[in-house]
């Protein structure tokens, strides 16, 4: 590691820009060379008095200038013209991380039972009609399947009222489409599904966030909104929210659907996350079918790879949901949805299924013990957990020292929308390392960070 020791007394302008301006001021002096590996985060930190935070934001900034290169859990490096090769050298490094960061599907044998799915439909060609244009809202024995498989699920819905999606972003992006225009309003929890954020920019829709605590969105605050301005719709994760865990109630869901009655908006409930939670309320759907659309998938419950949906809408949306679909994509590919309905309608899943609640439950319970008596949320068939750090931790520090130590996480800023305050929390996802033994580790290493007072020195004035 170099020895390094930037200067920011003459700097007038924010200290992150001055790290980085130092960083390019090394380079041309030639105290700093290529492949010159820079301090860590924190020992930059503790050296010039500053939080972990703002180094971190100093080296990105470096790295948006094209002179660092970062390698999340191995450093930041001055780059150099042999990039090829030490990236090569990083990525073995880094096959010792541990990644929370994403809320995947449990690792399973999945390429044998995709073989199996593939065979079938392959044997079964000549009876389907899977390479020709399509009806919009997709083939209507996919579609009729799909019903089945969601009245399943608690969803009481009819094959008509159905669209099959490219997975479960698709869904919501036509939801959107569907219900509001640019430049109008959608509420959706303060802190909420990063994807939706995406969505609404592109489409030009304006997010407000809504209040919201272990049973997700408070009707008080719902109802405050709806009296101060005019919007369209309300998007929410009901069970198993992104990030925060909370699962509403059978008398908040009541509380919700009247208030968004009374004000017509539109309820727009994204259930992919709630697949294998078992303790759930029904739909808003079933509560209000004229006013609710429904989106799920097979992404989580069974492999990221298999971009497969379901929106269920309302009647009277069926032409703008139809328009929107054409202009996406015109329709969901056949043979994607037909693998996947095989696959999931076959004798093997129900024995990968099983396999997944029983790894996922270890999972669970793994965090349980672990992290017992830390203000965190973890729901029994949730993939993640959400952690409350305790003062002085901040959740920008809290996730860059986890990066140093191999260990990736999210603190709760990407999820937060436009002003709402982000808690000093972060995300854990449970599902996404390969083994329930990388799960203990890193949760350990989370652990003993917690227990360790480091945070107490952290903050300098």
């Amino acid at each position: 590691m170099t020895m390094w020791t930037p200067d920011l007394s003459n700097y007038k302008n924010a200290r992150y820009q001055a790290i980085a301006d130092e960083i390019e001021r090394g380079i041309k002096q030639g105290s700093l060379n290529a492949g010159d590996k820079l301090p860590t985060h924190r020992a930059l930190a503790d050296q010039l008095s500053v939080t972990i935070g703002t180094v971190t934001r100093g080296y990105a900034e470096a790295e948006k200038r094209g002179v660092v290169t970062a390698r999340v859990g191995c450093g930041t490096f001055i780059r150099s013209d042999e990039q090829d090769r030490g990236f090569a050298i990083l990525a073995r490094e880094q096959r010792n991380r541990i990644d929370f960061t994403q809320n995947l599907p449990i690792p399973m044998d999945t390429d044998r039972y995709l073989q199996m799915a593939l065979r079938e439909v392959a044997e079964d060609v000549p009876n389907l009609d899977l390479v020709g244009y399509q009806p919009e809202k997709g083939v209507n024995h996919q579609r009729e399947w799909a019903a089945q498989w969601l009245q399943g699920l608690g969803v009481n819905c009819a094959a008509e009222d159905l669209t099959i999606t490219c997975g479960g972003q698709h869904g919501i992006s036509l939801a959107l489409a569907a219900t509001l225009r640019p430049g109008e309003h959608l509420l959706c929890e303060g802190l909420t599904y990063p994807g939706l954020s995406a969505i609404a920019a592109q489409m030009g829709v304006k997010l407000t966030g809504v209040e919201q605590d272990e049973q997700g969105i408070i009707p008080e605050s719902l109802e405050e909104h709806c009296k101060a301005g005019h919007f369209r719709a309300l998007y929410c994760t009901p069970v198993a929210q992104n990030p925060t865990n909370s699962c509403i109630t059978a008398a908040r869901q009541a509380a919700i659907a009247e208030i968004a009655e009374r004000y017509h908006l539109w309820i727009i409930e994204d259930a992919v996350s709630a697949y294998y939670c078992d303790d759930k309320p029904p739909s808003f759907y079933n509560l209000n079918p004229e006013i609710s659309l429904y989106i799920n998938s097979h992404s989580k419950m069974l492999a990221g790879g298999l971009r497969v949906g379901y929106l269920v809408t309302p009647p009277r949306l069926k032409q703008q949901v139809a328009a929107a679909i054409r202009s996406h994509c015109w329709f969901t590919s056949p043979i994607t949805v037909e693998v996947a309905q095989r696959w999931i309608s076959s004798e093997h899943y129900a024995r990968c299924e099983t396999n997944i609640r029983e790894e996922l439950a270890s999972r669970i319970a793994a965090a349980r013990r672990i992290l017992a008596g830390c203000n965190c949320r973890i729901l029994d068939g949730s993939f993640h957990v959400w952690l409350a750090l305790p003062e002085p931790w901040r959740a920008a520090d809290f996730e860059a020292r986890l990066n140093e130590k191999g260990v990736g996480l999210l603190s709760s800023e990407p999820f937060a929308v436009g002003r709402f305050a982000a808690p000093q929390s972060v995300r854990i996802c449970l599902s996404a390392p390969v083994t329930l033994a990388d799960v203990e580790n890193g949760l350990e290493i989370i652990r003993e960070e917690l227990d360790s007072g480091v945070s107490n020195r952290l903050y300098v004035f």
